[in-house]
């Protein structure tokens, strides 16, 4: 077991020289602050180009039912001559040019009354402008969380390297104090080898928070979308320093999350449909008109000159067409029922997306109190931790104390320390879980 040991504590003192030098050959990460790497994440991320991209496609049909209240209009030119060669007594003669044929005209059409369709298409597509406007909103507080966790993730592997070094330091002078004591003999050997194992645990964590910093970075590098590597700067300020939530404003804020408008705006679109459809059972109206000139000339120019004065033959027509199903193999009824499915389906999922709001801004404001709490109770017990490890190192300096109470000590503040780190990153991801909820920033 003692062979194992020095092995293992001689493979990782080999170790961390290596990696530190394989990370610095590669580019060093840019620091960039939190906001910055938000606001790069929102600005590249496919999720929220496609949130965007859905808002224009929704305004453009906005404008559409708009542009249906007006009559479109058909311009229409042309122009032909025909020649070749005709038969005479058995013999092929060429045929003489025949005129140029112009044709011009111009047609319009309105519709007069539709049941009030192109109204209930109107509120429809103003409905999935919302809507689409509130996926965009949740889609960039989506992203804001995921770069927030991933932030978050480096920052606490940062803090786990400092704790790491901090756990070596103390170990190596464990293990400093456990030869001394041998050379005198106030000890015994499995002292020596019990803290060269703890140097040896204690150089591993170090290694693996360095490959938790590294593996934080790239991941957060592809987030952002930058070409460069980058990194968490220092923040400046921390969860338990941010100012106490107003849990009563909160809740009357719950009804008006993005998740519910987007709710609400579908169900607004369904009802809308639901008119739609229905409009087909009443009778449509629309007017035409049309105007066409047509001419004959011997020359090109002079067709096209007596078509735009006005000198040739012309007609002029005003419609009106009256229309009204009587029975169209019950489309109207199919469309009708499948329209109110849709709006029985809005109306549960708009129920459902104000319970789950309730649900997890709860849940969010429980976990930001209880993060909170912790990071008090583990700063104390932090510091209870190395008190009492200074006490045990100096009782077992002075033969008052035993090995296996030096170390637990260390296991004790070891524990505190992580928990503490863990404390702080769960309490930043909460309070950002609750500004994705609630689509601000708190």
């Amino acid at each position: 077991m003692s062979a194992l040991s020095r092995l293992g504590t001689l493979f990782a003192a080999a170790l961390l020289p290596a990696v530190a030098a394989a990370q610095g050959a590669a580019e060093a990460p840019r620091p960039i602050s939190l906001d910055e790497a938000v606001r790069l994440a929102q600005q590249n991320a496919p999720a929220l180009v496609q949130a965007r991209g859905a808002m224009r496609s929704n305004a453009a049909l906005v404008r559409r039912s708009y542009a249906a209240f007006l009559p479109s209009v058909n311009l229409s030119a042309g122009s032909s001559r025909s020649a070749g060669v005709s038969e005479v007594a058995g013999q092929l003669v060429p045929r003489r040019g025949e005129p140029w044929s112009f044709s011009n005209g111009i047609s319009a059409s309105l519709e007069l009354f539709d049941g009030g369709q192109r109204f209930a298409e109107l509120d429809r597509t103003r409905a999935t402008v919302d809507a689409a406007a509130a996926t965009e909103t949740t889609q960039r507080f989506a992203v804001a969380l995921n770069v927030k966790r991933q932030y978050y993730a480096v920052l606490a592997a940062r803090e786990a390297e400092s704790a790491a070094r901090q756990q070596l330091e103390q170990a190596e002078q464990q293990l400093a104090a456990a030869a001394a004591r041998l050379r005198a003999g106030s000890a015994t050997k499995s002292d020596s080898l019990r803290t060269a194992i703890q140097v040896g645990n204690a150089q591993l964590a170090v290694l693996t928070a360095q490959n938790n910093i590294n593996n934080g970075n790239v991941a957060l590098t592809r987030l952002v979308g930058t070409s460069y590597p980058v990194t968490a700067a220092v923040p400046e300020d921390e969860p338990a320093a941010a100012p106490p939530l107003d849990s009563a404003a909160l809740a009357n804020l719950v009804f008006d999350v993005p998740a519910v408008r987007q709710a609400q705006a579908n169900l607004v679109a369904a009802k809308a449909s639901v008119r739609s459809a229905r409009t087909a059972y009443l009778p449509s109206l629309s007017m035409s008109y049309s105007y066409r000139a047509n001419q004959s000339s011997d020359g090109f120019e002079t067709g096209n000159l007596w078509l735009l004065t006005g000198q040739n033959p012309n007609s002029r027509s005003l419609s009106f067409n009256f229309s009204y199903p009587l029975f169209n193999q019950l489309q109207r009824e199919t469309s009708v029922t499948q329209a109110e499915v849709q709006e029985r389906n809005a109306e549960a999922q708009l129920r459902d997306a104000r319970l789950a709001a309730q649900e997890e801004l709860a849940q969010a404001l429980g976990d930001l109190r209880l993060a909170q709490e912790r990071i008090r109770i583990q700063q104390q017990a932090v510091v209870s931790g190395e008190e009492d490890l200074r006490v045990q190192t100096a009782r077992y300096e002075l033969g008052a104390a035993t090995l296996l109470d030096v170390l637990t000590s260390q296991t004790t503040l070891n524990q505190a320390r992580l928990a503490l780190i863990q404390a702080r990153f769960d309490a930043r991801i909460a309070r950002a879980q609750i500004e994705a909820l609630i689509g601000r920033e708190l």
